[in-house]
């Protein structure tokens, strides 16, 4: 996730410190969402962050305060008239630090790298809304609409191919760590510029007054003024320090039993078994291992001895004798 609305917008006009601020909150929590990312990852914590629906659910939450605030950043920062050359350096900013992430994450894995995450999606959206920017208020949420709902009606088999990717209407959503395309996302864009339009008609509101007065504010402000630059930095220096603090720690016990639990469960499953059944199966493993202290950390390490090598096999053929029902999945799993 990531905010780079303060890159897009020239600022002769006076800021708002309430969208500094609300920027701030953002980029904290996308943070900690992406410490929790990291941490599943390197098996430090039990939940599977990516998959589990709470956390998707706060993911997505703080993609959309992103890009609401990308809407409502242009609509003020346009308030005094068009400016090119600012906004054209600005947007140039944003290309150079999405094609940066797409190269870093390609070297990292080319086979989930983002091609259009949350920056390219920011530089594709500063230029698809300028035509609303004055457009009425009706045709705005119109258009917001109808983004948000396209992939509910629109999505083919025609739009599979990867030339399309950045679209969002592929029936098979491709494998990549950050994912954000044209549909639903710039819907989103555009319910941030009618909430800017909004704000415009009302200068009055306590919006136009708040000083953004102490320590935390003023700290959540600074963090949304360089909202760009800590996106870039962030998760560099997570997983550093994580590369240098997880071996100390090693992979936990809830983590290393979710992950056994989920790997026969799947063995399973692609035999032809039901979940329920699938789900004794794995539970039945997982209760004949706990009656040995450490074996699933030497699996981890690879370093059971042969006896241990032995015990796992035997609860492996144990299990499927009493809980699968034939056919037996003799040499499948």
């Amino acid at each position: 996730m990531s905010a780079t609305t303060s890159t897009i917008i020239a600022e002769r006009a006076p800021r708002l410190a309430v969208i500094d601020v609300l920027k701030g909150v953002a980029i904290v929590a996308m943070i900690a969402y992406h410490f929790a990312w990291d941490l599943s990852a390197y098996q430090l914590v039990a939940v599977d962050v990516t998959n589990d629906p709470g956390w998707r659910i706060f993911a997505r939450s703080i993609a959309s305060a992103f890009l609401a605030l990308v809407g409502i950043n242009l609509v003020l920062a346009l308030r005094t008239g068009f400016r090119p050359r600012p906004y054209v350096r600005r947007l140039a900013i944003i290309l150079a630090a999405a094609l940066l992430v797409s190269l870093g994450t390609w070297w990292l894995d080319p086979g989930t790298f983002v091609f259009f995450g949350i920056l390219h999606l920011i530089f594709a959206a500063s230029l698809l809304a300028l035509p609303f920017i004055h457009a009425p208020f009706w045709a705005i949420v119109a258009g917001a609409a109808v983004f948000l709902a396209g992939p509910h009606f629109l999505a083919s088999p025609f739009f599979d191919s990867p030339a399309w990717y950045w679209l969002g209407l592929s029936t098979s959503p491709p494998p990549t760590v950050d994912y954000v395309p044209i549909f639903p996302w710039f819907g989103v864009v555009l319910l941030g510029v009618a909430a800017g339009r909004l704000i415009l008609a009302n200068p009055g509101v306590w919006l136009w007054r708040w000083p953004a007065s102490g320590w935390l504010a003023r700290g959540l402000a600074f963090a949304g003024r360089w909202s760009l630059a800590i996106y870039l930095i962030h998760q560099p220096i997570l997983l550093g320090g994580l590369m240098l603090v997880a071996p100390l720690f090693g992979p936990s016990e809830a983590a290393l039993r979710r992950q056994v639990f989920n790997e026969f469960e799947a063995s399973c499953a692609a035999v032809g078994y039901d979940r329920t059944t699938c789900e004794a199966y794995a539970g039945c493993i997982l209760t004949e291992l706990d009656r040995h202290d450490n074996i699933l950390a030497d699996a981890a390490k690879h370093a059971l001895i042969d006896a241990d090598r032995a015990l796992w096999l035997g609860y492996i053929e144990s299990c499927r004798a009493k809980v699968l029902p034939a056919p037996s999945l003799e040499g499948a799993i």
